[in-house]
Order: C-alpha cells, then sequence, then structure tokens
C-alpha cells in the first residue's frame, strides 16, 4: 500500500471513530462492525485483514470471536495471501467446529492450499469436506475438486479414482457429468481412448444437455482425429453443428477439422475447410484462425497468388499486436519467396527476425535458411539454418528434419567432415531421419571417395533400416562398390610400384606391362585396364599372352559398359559393349585355346541378354549344348561353366517338364564329377536343390543345399540357400528349423534382396505357431517402412491380428483404425470391421461392438460374415439384457432362414422377457418347426413362462411351469428346481405363513442337494443362510455362507454378501479365531469390497475381543492415521482403543482416548460420545477419583437430559459416588 494510500486510509479510520457514540469507540461491536463494514462495503482486504486480527488479539471472549476469524481468512483469501488465509481458516473450524460456515471453511481452506501450489495437501481437504458432509449438495463437487488438485499434482491414477466415486455415489447430481468429462480427459491422456470416449458420449447424449455436452462432443471428435477416424470425427463434428450450433464449440470444431486436415498434409482440403469455416464461424478470433488456415493451405498447395491475397486481407483485419499478424507476415514472406519475389520475401523475413517476437522469428529464421537453399546459395542457406539451430535449441520439434537438411548441404558443398559429424548424431536415433542420415553418411563418404567407408554405410543402412525408401539404390551402390571402384588405393599404388622396380631390376617391360593391366583389372580400374590391355595386345598380339591380353582388354570394356549403365550413360555403355562384342569375336575365331573358348563363352551370355525371357534362356541353352558338344571329347577348362550355364538354362526354362529338370540335374553332377575343385562346385549343389524342389525332392533337396552350406561356407549364394532351406522346411512341416535357417539369413545377410519376404516368412511362421509376440515383433518394422508397399494392408492385418492373440486388444483396435484410414484399397474390409467388432468385446465395450456388428451386417449385406455379425450382435443385445434390440436384430436373420439354432431360441426368449408371451410361444412352436434340438430349448421356453407368470405373481401357474421343467430331467432341471423354490418363498412372502414358510426352505435345501453344482446354487445357500442369521442361528449361516464362497458360479455381489455375513456370523456366536480368518480373507480376496474399511474396522474389534489389547491399540492407531475413516467409524475406533486401555487396567491412557472420542467426534453418532463419557467416569471411578467421576457424569445429563435412559444412569451413579463420599 501507497503512503497517500495509508494516509487515506488514517482519516477514514479516524472519521469513523470520531463518529461512534461516546463510550463506544473501544466497544467489542463498534471494532467488529468496523473491520466488517471495510470487508463487505469498501472492498479493503488488507486493511480489513490488519483490523480482524487486530479484535481477535483484544477481545478473544468476543461472543463475535469466530465471525472475525472466519472473515480474516477471507480477507487473506481476497487479498491473495493464501497461505495466510489457509492456517486462519483451519483455526477457525478447529475452534468453532459447530459453526454453520465451518462447511464453507473447510471447501475455502482447500482452495487456498491449491493456490499455493499445494496440491496433494489441497486434494486431501476436499475429501475430508466430502467425508464430513458427504450428503451434501457440494459433496460431489468436493470429490471433483479433490480429483483436479491430484491431477495438478502428479497423481492422475488417484484422481481417476476419485471422478469414478463421483459417478458411482453421486450419479444423479449435476456435477456427474463435469466427474464423467474430466474422467474421460485423464482416461485419454493415460492412452485409453475407447473408455473416453464411452463417457464422453454419454455426456453428449444425456438429455436435457448438460453444460458441458457440447464440449463433450467436441473433444470426442478431436480424440477421433487424433486416432485417424477423420470419417468419424467428422460424423461427430456433424451433430455438434446441428445440435448446438451457436456455442464456441463448433466454432472450434469447423477449426479443428480444418487443421487437422492440413497437419495431414492434405493442404487442398484443408483449404476448402478453413473456406467453409470462415462463412460458418461467429468468433472473430477463430475467423482469423480460418483465414491464416486458408491461406496457409493455399500456399502449401502452391496457389501462392491465391494466399497472397488471403494474406493481404487478413493483414488489413488484424493490428501489428494482433496474435495473427506475426503469422501472417510469416505465410505471405514465404509466399513470395514462392513467387520468385525474392527481395520482397527476404525483406519480410529480415523484419521478423529482427523483431524477435515468438515462434514466428524462429520459423522465419528457417525459411529464409529454405529460400536461400532454393536458390542455390547454400553457403548463406548453412549460415540461416545454423542461427536457427542455435536459437531454438536441440529440443525443437524439427531440429532434427533441419540438422539433417543442414548435414546435406555440408556435403553438397564439400565439408564433409562436418557432414559425417552430424549424420552420424542423427543415424544413431530412430525413425525416418535417422534413415536419411545412414543414407546420407554412405552417399558423403562415396562422394569423398572412401568407397570401403561408404560400402560398410550402405550395409549398415540395409540392415538396420529394412524396407526404408533408398532400399534398392542402396544395394545399387553396394553393387556399384563392389564391382567397380577402387576400394583399396593404397594397395593397387604399392602393386604399380613394385612393377617399375621389377622393370628396373630386370624384368621384361612386357611381362610388367602384363602384370600392371591385371593389377589394374583386379582392382577394378576398368577404365586404366582397357587402356594398358589394348596397349600390350596391339604391341604383342603375335605372343603366347596376347590371346590373354584381348580377353582381359574386352572383359574391361565390358565391365566398362556395366558400370557406365549403372551412372545412366547409356550411350557409352552401348559404344563400349559393342567394342566388347567386338573383341570377343575376333577371339573367338582365332586359333583354338583356352582364351577362345573363354570368348565363345562371352558371346553366348551377351547374345542372350536382349530379347524376352524365354528367347534369352533358348538362346543359353542352345549356345552352351553346342559349346559342349564341341569340347566334351577334346576337353576344355571351361566346360565347367559351360555345363553351369547349360544347367541353369535348363533348370529355368523347365517349367515344371521333368525331362528339362532331369537334364539340368544331370548336367549340374557332370561338373561335380568333372571339376570337383571348380568354384562353381557351390552352385551346382544349390542348383541341384532348386530341381530337386520343383520335383517334390524335398529330403533330397535339403541334403544338397545343407551340403553346400557345409562345404561353402563363403558361396555367395549362402543367403539363397537359407531362403530356399527355410520355405522347403516349412513346406516339410518343420517350422522350427525354418525358423533356425530365417533368422540366421536375417541376422546374417541384411543386404539379401528378398529380405522384406524372408522377413514376413519368418513372422507369418512364428504366427502359425502362436508365438505372436515374436512375429509383432517382425511385423511391426515391416509396417512402418516408408515407401513399401503392402497390397491389401496384409501385413498390418496380421500385426493386428498377433496384436489381439496376444491379448492387446487396444493395439490391435488402434492398427485396423490406422489401417482403414490410410485410404488404401483394403482387402475384406468386411473381416476388418468384424475384427473391429471382436476386440470392442474383449474391451468391454459391448454397446460399440453392436454398432460394429452391425455396420458389418448393413454395409456388406451380401458378404458370408453379413449374417454372422447380425446374430453376434443380438446375442451381445441379449446378454447385455437388451431384449428388444435384440429381438430388432434378430428379426431380419429368421426372415433369412439363417441356420444359428441360438438366433431362433433367444428370438424366442426375448420376446418372453418382454412380456409379449403370446409371441414368445408361436417364436417357440418356429423354433420346434426347424430345429433338431428341441427338448433343451423347450425346457429354456417352458421356465421363460413360468419366470413371466413369476413376475405377474401368478405363482401357481409358475410354479406349474417350474415343476414341469423339473420332471423333464434336462440340463435346466435344476433351473427350474431353484425358480420353483424361489416362487415359493415370494409367495410366502407376499402371504406369510408357518406352512408356507416351511415348504419354502425345503425346497431350498432339496435343490442344493440335488443340483450342488447348480450355478443358482449360491444364490439359494445366500438365501437359507441369510434366514438363519436373521434367526440368530449363527453357526448354522456361518457353514451357508461358506457354501457361497466355495460356489464356482457364484456372482460377485453375492460373495461380497457371503464374506462380509460370515464375518458378522462368527462375531454374533463368539467365534472369534474364525473370525479373525475371515476379515483377512476379505481384505485379501475382496480389495473391491464395499465394507473394506468396515472390516479393517472389525479386525481390530476381534483382536480386542481375544484380549489382544495391545495389538488393537495398535491396529486402531494405524487405522485413525490413515485418514481414511469417516467421522462414526473414527468415533468407533478410538471408543475401542479406550476400552482395550481400561481392560489392561491403564485407566489414565483410556480416559484420553475416551475424551478424544468427543474432541474429534462431532461428526459421528452421539451415542459413541456419551458411551465414551461413561466408560471415562467409570475408570475415574477404579482410580478413586470421585469427584471428577462425578463432573463427567453431570455432563452426561446435561447433555443428553435427566429424562432420557442415559441421564438417569448417568444420575443413579452420581447418587451412588456422593454416599462414597
Amino acid at each position: 500500500m501507497s503512503a497517500s494510500t495509508q494516509y487515506a486510509t488514517r482519516l477514514i479510520l479516524a472519521a469513523l471513530l470520531w463518529a461512534l457514540p461516546a463510550g463506544a469507540q473501544s466497544s467489542d461491536e463498534d471494532d467488529f462492525k468496523l473491520a466488517r463494514n471495510l470487508y463487505r462495503d469498501a472492498g479493503d482486504y488488507a486493511t480489513s485483514s490488519s483490523l480482524f486480527a487486530e479484535f481477535i488479539r483484544n477481545y478473544p471472549n468476543s461472543p463475535q470471536l469466530a465471525e472475525a476469524r472466519l472473515m480474516l481468512a477471507r480477507s487473506y483469501r481476497n487479498s491473495s495471501r493464501f497461505a495466510l488465509a489457509a492456517s486462519t481458516y483451519e483455526t477457525f473450524f478447529l475452534e468453532h467446529p459447530d459453526h454453520l460456515a465451518t462447511a464453507d471453511a473447510r471447501r475455502e481452506r482447500a482452495a487456498c492450499l491449491s493456490q499455493t501450489g499445494q496440491y496433494a495437501a489441497a486434494a486431501l481437504a476436499y475429501e475430508d469436506v466430502q467425508r464430513r458432509f458427504s450428503a451434501s449438495d457440494f459433496a460431489a463437487q468436493a470429490l471433483i475438486d479433490a480429483a483436479a488438485n491430484h491431477t495438478y499434482g502428479q497423481n492422475p491414477q488417484r484422481a481417476v479414482n476419485l471422478y469414478q466415486r463421483v459417478l458411482d455415489e453421486y450419479s444423479t447430481n449435476a456435477a456427474a457429468h463435469q466427474a464423467r468429462y474430466q474422467l474421460a480427459k485423464l482416461l485419454f491422456t493415460a492412452g485409453h481412448s475407447d473408455e473416453a470416449q464411452r463417457l464422453l458420449g454419454q455426456i453428449a447424449l444425456a438429455n436435457p444437455a448438460p453444460p458441458q455436452a457440447a464440449s463433450a462432443q467436441l473433444l470426442n471428435g478431436r480424440i477421433d482425429l487424433f486416432l485417424g477416424n477423420r470419417d468419424k470425427a467428422a460424423e461427430k463434428f456433424t451433430v455438434l453443428y446441428k445440435r448446438f450450433a451457436t456455442s464456441p464449440q463448433a466454432d472450434s470444431a469447423h477449426v479443428d477439422y480444418a487443421a487437422h486436415l492440413y497437419e495431414q498434409r492434405l493442404f487442398s482440403q484443408a483449404g476448402d475447410a478453413f473456406a467453409r469455416a470462415q462463412s460458418s464461424l461467429k468468433n472473430s478470433a477463430l475467423q482469423h484462425d480460418a483465414l491464416l488456415g486458408l491461406a496457409d493451405a493455399r500456399r502449401q498447395s502452391r496457389q501462392t497468388a491465391e494466399a497472397l491475397t488471403h494474406y493481404r486481407a487478413l493483414l488489413t483485419q488484424v493490428q501489428p499486436g494482433d496474435a495473427h499478424y506475426l503469422g501472417a507476415r510469416l505465410g505471405q514472406a514465404i509466399a513470395l519467396g514462392q513467387a520468385g519475389q525474392f527481395a520482397l520475401a527476404v525483406g519480410l523475413f529480415q523484419g521478423l527476425i529482427q523483431a524477435g517476437e515468438g515462434r514466428e522469428a524462429l520459423t522465419a529464421l528457417r525459411e529464409l535458411a529454405t529460400l536461400y537453399k532454393g536458390r542455390g546459395d547454400h553457403s548463406r542457406a548453412i549460415t540461416w539454418y545454423r542461427r536457427y539451430l542455435q536459437e531454438a535449441g536441440e529440443e525443437a520439434g524439427d531440429a532434427l528434419a533441419v540438422r539433417a537438411v543442414l548435414a546435406d548441404l555440408y556435403a553438397s558443398t564439400g565439408y564433409r567432415e562436418e557432414a559425417v559429424a552430424i549424420y552420424r548424431q542423427l543415424a544413431a536415433g530412430q525413425g525416418d531421419v535417422a534413415a536419411e542420415a545412414q543414407f546420407g553418411l554412405a552417399s558423403t563418404f562415396e562422394a569423398g571417395d572412401q568407397p570401403r567407408e561408404a560400402l560398410r554405410e550402405y550395409v549398415a543402412y540395409l540392415e538396420l533400416f529394412p524396407g526404408a525408401p533408398h532400399t534398392e539404390t542402396a544395394r545399387q551402390r553396394i553393387e556399384y562398390l563392389r564391382e567397380f571402384t577402387v576400394m583399396n588405393p593404397a594397395e593397387l599404388s604399392q602393386a604399380l610400384q613394385q612393377a617399375w622396380i621389377d622393370e628396373l631390376s630386370g624384368t621384361p617391360r612386357q611381362s610388367v606391362q602384363l602384370y600392371v593391366a591385371h593389377a589394374l583389372f583386379e582392382h577394378h580400374d576398368f577404365a586404366s585396364a582397357a587402356r594398358s590391355f589394348e596397349h600390350y595386345a596391339a604391341a604383342h598380339s603375335h605372343t603366347m599372352y596376347g590371346p590373354e591380353a584381348q580377353f582381359f582388354l574386352a572383359e574391361s570394356l565390358l565391365n566398362l559398359s556395366r558400370q557406365r549403365s549403372m551412372e545412366e550413360r547409356m550411350s557409352t555403355a552401348d559404344s563400349l559393349r559393342e567394342l566388347a562384342l567386338q573383341e570377343y569375336r575376333i577371339l573367338s575365331t582365332a586359333e583354338a585355346s583356352s582364351w577362345a573358348q573363354r570368348a565363345q563363352i562371352r558371346l553366348i551370355e551377351i547374345e542372350a541378354e536382349s530379347g524376352p525371357d524365354s528367347l534369352r534362356l533358348s538362346t543359353l541353352e542352345e549356345g552352351f549344348a553346342r559349346f559342349v558338344r564341341n569340347y566334351s571329347r577334346e576337353g576344355s577348362e571351361h566346360l565347367d561353366q559351360a555345363l553351369f550355364q547349360l544347367a541353369e538354362a535348363r533348370r529355368a526354362l523347365s517349367a515344371g517338364e521333368d525331362v528339362k529338370i532331369k537334364s539340368a540335374i544331370a548336367d549340374y553332377e557332370s561338373l561335380r564329377k568333372l571339376f570337383p575343385k571348380s568354384p562353381l562346385v557351390s552352385q551346382a549343389l544349390f542348383g541341384i536343390g532348386l530341381c530337386l524342389t520343383q520335383r517334390g525332392q524335398y529330403e533330397a533337396a535339403a541334403d544338397s543345399l545343407e551340403r553346400m552350406l557345409q562345404e561353402y561356407p563363403e558361396s555367395p549364394l549362402v543367403a539363397n540357400a537359407l531362403f530356399e532351406l527355410g520355405q522347403m522346411q516349412l513346406s516339410q512341416g518343420k517350422p522350427q528349423q525354418a525358423i533356425g535357417r530365417l533368422q540366421e539369413l536375417r541376422w546374417g545377410y541384411p543386404a539379401f534382396p528378398e529380405r522384406r519376404k524372408a522377413l514376413l516368412l519368418l513372422a507369418d511362421t512364428y504366427f502359425s505357431l502362436r508365438e505372436y509376440g515374436a512375429a509383432a515383433e517382425l511385423y511391426r518394422p515391416l509396417t512402418e517402412a516408408a515407401g513399401v508397399r503392402d497390397p491389401g494392408g496384409r501385413v498390418r492385418r496380421q500385426l493386428a491380428r498377433a496384436y489381439h492373440h496376444m491379448g492387446h486388444y487396444s493395439a490391435a483396435l488402434q492398427t485396423y483404425r490406422r489401417l482403414l484410414g490410410e485410404e488404401v484399397e483394403v482387402a475384406a474390409r468386411d473381416s476388418i470391421y468384424f475384427d473391429q467388432a471382436l476386440l470392442l468385446v474383449r474391451l468391454g465395450q459391448e454397446d460399440d461392438a453392436v454398432g460394429q456388428f452391425l455396420l458389418v451386417r448393413d454395409e456388406f449385406p451380401k458378404a458370408p460374415l453379413a449374417n454372422q455379425a447380425g446374430a453376434r450382435a443380438g446375442h451381445i443385445a441379449f446378454a447385455l439384457g437388451q431384449y428388444d434390440q435384440a429381438r430388432r436384430i434378430y428379426e431380419p436373420l429368421l426372415e433369412r432362414d439363417v441356420s444359428d439354432s441360438l438366433v431362433y431360441g433367444q428370438y424366442a426368449l426375448a420376446l418372453f422377457r418382454l412380456q409379449r408371451i403370446e409371441e414368445g410361444r408361436k417364436a417357440a412352436k418356429r423354433y420346434a418347426d426347424r430345429m433338431d434340438e428341441k427338448a433343451e430349448w423347450d425346457q429354456r421356453f417352458l421356465l421363460e413362462e413360468g419366470r413371466y407368470y413369476q413376475r405377474a405373481k401368478n405363482y401357481d401357474r409358475a410354479l406349474k411351469a417350474f415343476r414341469d421343467v423339473v420332471k423333464r430331467q434336462g440340463r435346466a432341471a435344476g433351473e427350474g428346481a431353484y425358480y420353483a423354490a424361489e416362487t415359493l418363498w415370494q409367495q410366502n412372502a407376499s402371504a406369510p405363513s408357518e406352512e408356507g414358510a416351511a415348504r419354502a426352505l425345503d425346497a431350498l435345501v432339496r435343490f442344493v442337494q440335488d443340483y450342488p453344482d447348480s450355478p443358482q446354487s449360491a444364490d439359494a445357500y445366500l438365501r437359507l443362510a441369510n434366514y438363519q442369521f436373521a434367526l440368530h442361528n449363527y453357526l448354522q449361516a456361518a457353514g451357508a455362507y461358506k457354501r457361497v464362497l466355495e460356489a464356482p458360479e457364484a456372482a460377485r455381489d453375492a460373495q461380497h454378501e457371503a464374506v462380509w455375513r460370515l464375518l458378522q456370523s462368527y462375531q454374533g456366536a463368539h467365534e472369534y479365531e474364525a473370525a479373525h480368518g475371515v476379515a483377512e480373507q476379505l481384505l485379501r480376496d475382496f480389495p473391491d469390497h464395499p465394507h473394506q474399511l468396515e472390516a479393517r474396522l472389525e479386525l481390530g474389534v476381534i483382536l480386542k475381543e481375544k484380549g489382544q489389547y495391545t495389538q488393537a491399540i495398535s491396529y486402531f492407531e494405524a487405522l485413525l492415521n490413515e485418514q481414511q475413516l469417516d467421522a462414526n467409524d473414527a468415533s468407533e475406533a478410538r471408543f475401542y482403543v479406550g476400552e482395550s486401555y481400561q481392560n489392561m487396567g491403564e485407566y489414565r491412557k483410556a480416559i484420553e482416548a475416551y475424551y478424544k472420542v468427543s474432541y474429534h467426534g462431532a461428526g459421528g453418532f452421539i451415542q459413541w460420545i456419551t458411551s465414551a463419557d461413561f466408560q471415562r467416569a467409570k475408570c475415574h471411578e477404579s482410580m478413586g477419583e470421585y469427584a471428577t467421576a462425578i463432573a463427567v457424569y453431570e455432563r452426561i445429563v446435561q447433555r443428553e437430559g435427566g429424562s432420557t435412559p442415559q441421564g438417569e444412569m448417568a444420575q443413579e451413579q452420581i447418587m451412588l459416588l456422593r454416599r462414597r463420599l
């Protein structure tokens, strides 16, 4: 408060005091009124708090003391001194517990605790308010406020429990929908979206609509958007527009839906949605949101001119300080850049950056960098991207993506070390950015002439990111590096130096030249090798090494042709190929030599490359057959290669033709026999395996492949052999062996071209073995790989099914929803919807499941699943007791003459339970006419008819029907006997008589004897037990209650009642040991029991009754310290503490305990206070303190009145004690 304000306040005070009558200036009444007037009329809470505090100090005995304390607390609260307010409120209600404002004070104190950030304490305070005033109008709101503070205090589970309590205990209270709404938000945050949507649906459909209805409908739609269920969200928003057209939530829904389309990068649709929103919105701020969204969407869809028009329109509607202004300026700058107006765009970006306000300034940094990058000014782009990262920080949402772009720029401008450093950091992460970084790392090494490092990183890319977008490119680069790159320049250089040294040392120049050419060829420097071989062949064509040089000249030219082809230099590649062919032809027609034969083989291979597969294979077969014929007698060191190629061609041409397959096997075997040391033997074994597989000789095929793996572990076909073995072993019914081979392939050969197919086969194998966790682990990355087709959504369906089998029903449901929401062609949608319905059943969302099954029925009426879906929908509705809905679902199925007997049977039962007995009888006859299983269903129909008469209180006809069921001795006989007994019981209840009671009791006893395993036996025993309990036959009652607990079919409610009554029965029979065991059983096995707290209290009583007073005292005190007992139970517990001390002879401690009953027991029954006072007086008597005892008795008389039984007893004790005195 300023000095001038303080001075003015003193003048006011002086004037007020001067106006008081003489002699009254210091009276408590006038001082109180002065402070109250400042509080109430002037609203000067700071001054009123000072005056109230001074009043309390000066007048501690004033009748206005309570009001002063309350108003002091409120003064502190209204002046935002919440900590002082909280402590003052506490003093108020502790010192004045009977004040009418106590409840308000407790609530206001809780609010102050929350304001100070003491959320846990505030929550407990609100819970205490609800416990003390559980029947008040504000009790439900107190629980809601407690839950909110638990949420603020990061204890969401406790908040969930409290919101659920509101729904359980105050379901009709106006605050119930508020609790339901907040509970839905918490459940959604915790990942339980289905349950959250169910609660929100209840709010939105309530009639009349509660205040939260529009918000609930909005949130429900937003959850659908979050889950990717765009169509469902649109349906919910449409309902919102119709029911709450003028609400702010309807406006928000328009913008939310358009924004979702924008976030999904559906910019054209988003723009249209924003345009529609603009015409519907009433809120000006949201109109600006929509106009900005419209402009951004048009910009993103490259409708730049329209975007600029919308940006300009928005800038004329908002001021520079408006939240939309900077967004519009930013969008305008980006659009100008798109339009080629570079200078204007840069100027706007620079202006935003210099303003330095909010996220727009940061975004301007990034977009300016992007603009420079697009113009090819990479140096400036790097500068602005680096500044963006410095200012935005590593935690920025797009930091990884920006760093990836920065690395690309470094790589493209020659700063490879910087690029490699960033790529390595990014590649260590996960997701698309990591995959791109790994590929960028490999590309950078390749561009920097580090082929070994590039090869390593490309292989790592295939291994770490299977199915990623650049998979095929990576494989091509691996092939290029391995086939056409000098992988070890140092080794090549050393070889060339050695050749030079050898020449200086006297080695003939001719030999050195050939050595150099071969060194270049072996190190894949084919251009240099071609020049060297050409030079040698020209100079030494007639020497013994001339044909060798000519052959390798052709080989070098052919490899160069393939290299240029991979570099997409096709004309050069074609020219080089023709040169190679020319050299091969010249050499092949020269004098017979090994090199001429090799040239002939090459010509056969090259000439077969053009044309369709069938022609290519025929050319290969014809050419190599001719070669084998020509050289089989005179021999050739290249005959193994010709035999192999001939066998390969014949195998490929076979198409199931056994003659060709046998010929291929013979060729492979000839190769193995004639050339056992040929490097092609391993491939021949692989080929034999494939041929035997084609012939169905799987054991022999597997032997061939296994032999290849054992004898030739370095063969290039090892991965192929593993894959073939895996497939073969699966076809032989050996899944575990197949898994071993496929896992070996998975981890050992990441670059295998058919890797995705192999992983899918492995996943399917695990799935078929019901190892769903292992299957899901493999399916998941296959569904997440970007750019990979999943025809019909097969892999995602398998993943969803695996989740389903694993019991991960929510994950399965979400997988299906994502699949359906991706707007791809999905095969068998009807079965997906059907599976979703099954999952909803598993999740306990039966109403939603019914709707989903009906969707299958209505959307796919001709599908095989349509009738089954309709039947399941009807069965669920029937099980839920929704008999009219079940009837309506069953009727179309009956018209289609389905063969499901349950449809016919339950249709009849539904009619009976709807009290439509004549229709039920007709339906029962219809069942009998169409179905074979008549006897059992006849009994059930008769049973339902009896139940109809039972509900109509026509007990004689009901008994007749039930007894007929029993006579037929079918499965329903036990049920008939039970309902007959129940009917007798009800009949006696309506007209009580000893004879009727005996008949009913006898019927129940006979039922449990005759049908001990009946599902109704638990209910019968419970009825018998309650009958004995009412007669105080506690041990007989206990025996029957135990039978209820032992019954496997007993309902949870019946078990709850039985265990509680069993505890009471043993206590009533004074069987405390047995009671102790039951109490512990209740606490252990029934954590959800409604009498949990009472059972804990009873356990203390049992300890006391057993004479275990010390343990009883400890138990009661621990229970009290938990502060969970209501006021009455707390009084009872304190009483028993006193009684235990009294029984131990520790009277002083007993007196203290009894005194606490009255001190804390304002909210409990008065009987506990009176009983405690009586026992306290007895303790004083026991210690000879008669005068004190008389004082206590007098207080009882004063409180209870002298004419009451308690007062009379106290007066008698007073008279006795006075005689003693």
